[in-house]
């Protein structure tokens, strides 16, 4: 897919070898900060962070990178597209740049690859941020859309500006491969039976004006000792309507992070 010049996505930052493929990532902060991994949601690539950036690389390093298939990243075979593969991807990566561990936070689809993570590599999460989820087979999302136009409606009359949408946010170099990334959940069983597996601290948060408040309320319920915070004025995709508050929520965690991992 073309993109515009002078755009983020525009600039190419590093890849990693893991799995078979050139994963592009980005590391920024102070080493010497707690590393927070970021876990784009669906149709999204790692630009689409740059809302929430700023205030967390005062608490975290940060690490964002571009699912296989989206993005910059590499893809393999078709079979590779699922939750498993991306976490085993993400844990590579992780190696690679010798971290032992990250808080792992993850927005709607990307909230479920950060969940599968923590319940396939326990011992790389010092904490794990679940946004906008839900984990059973797809639910409908039909509703999604007037549900954020009435989140924005509720922010503008309450004197808030949520960040203006780039398009590309949404950039990709092969459709197909972004498409079959994308489409995992389609063949992705229910993980809420699974949850109890889940000892890291976990805050788990969505909108109020999001279809899967119950699904992540009920998540939340699963996961022992997990927090959950219902964002006010705000859809699906939270960092694009109250990225102020995604931010307090995930800084505010920081204390709770198991640093022993």
């Amino acid at each position: 897919m073309s993109a515009p010049t002078n755009t983020a996505y525009d600039q190419t930052h590093n890849f990693a070898s893991v799995n078979g493929i050139a994963l592009h990532y980005l590391l920024q902060g102070d080493p010497a900060n707690p590393t927070l991994v970021l876990v784009n949601m669906a149709s999204h690539n790692l630009t689409c962070w740059e809302v929430v950036l700023e205030p967390l690389l005062s608490h975290f390093q940060v690490l964002r990178f571009d699912l296989r298939g989206t993005g910059k990243s590499g893809w393999g075979a078709e079979d590779e597209f699922n939750f498993a593969q991306y976490t085993d991807d993400l844990a590579a990566l992780l190696a690679h740049l010798h971290i032992s561990a990250a808080f792992v936070v993850g927005v709607a689809y990307g909230a479920r690859s950060a969940a599968q993570f923590a319940l396939r590599h326990p011992y790389k999460v010092s904490g794990l941020g679940l946004f906008d989820v839900a984990l059973t087979p797809p639910v409908n999302q039909g509703d999604q859309g007037a549900l954020g136009a009435e989140a924005m409606q509720m922010l503008k009359a309450a004197g808030f500006e949520p960040p203006e949408r780039q398009k590309y946010w949404r950039f990709y170099e092969n459709r197909d491969a972004a498409l079959n990334c994308h489409t995992a959940h389609l063949r992705e069983g229910d993980t809420n039976a699974l949850l109890h597996q889940i000892t890291t601290p976990t805050l788990v948060a969505c909108g109020r004006q999001d279809m899967n408040l119950a699904a992540a309320k009920e998540i939340a319920g699963l996961i022992s000792g997990a927090q959950f915070e219902a964002m006010e004025m705000t859809g699906h995709g939270s960092i694009f309507y109250r990225p102020d508050l995604f931010a307090e929520l995930v800084i505010g965690f920081k204390p709770a992070l198991d640093f022993s991992r």
